[in-house]
């Protein structure tokens, strides 16, 4: 049934029992639930690619105030810096 939902028109949601709209959205929350995983390790492994001795080895920008890029806390105490442009990149 969720098979048939996948690669149907749409308007067929108003076809399915209690059941299988139950069926469909464990199904999809489980998607959306793998999705949001691996966008964490994604993100952990960019962070990894980007730590602060990175900025040496990069091109530096300029800003208006005449600052330059820095190491940037992402999270809490504990959590290790990355360079301040990486995140924005990431976003």
């Amino acid at each position: 049934m969720i098979e048939a939902l996948v690669t149907s028109g749409a308007g067929e949601v108003e076809d399915l029992t209690a059941r299988d709209l139950l069926a469909l959205a464990r199904d999809r929350k489980a998607t959306e639930d793998r999705a949001a995983a691996d966008l964490l390790t994604i993100a952990a492994q960019w962070a990894d690619l980007h730590p602060p001795e990175s900025i040496h080895d990069a091109a530096v920008f300029s800003l208006a105030a005449g600052g330059r890029e820095h190491e940037e806390p992402i999270a809490g105490e504990g959590c290790p810096l990355v360079a301040e442009f990486c995140v924005a990149e990431l976003g």
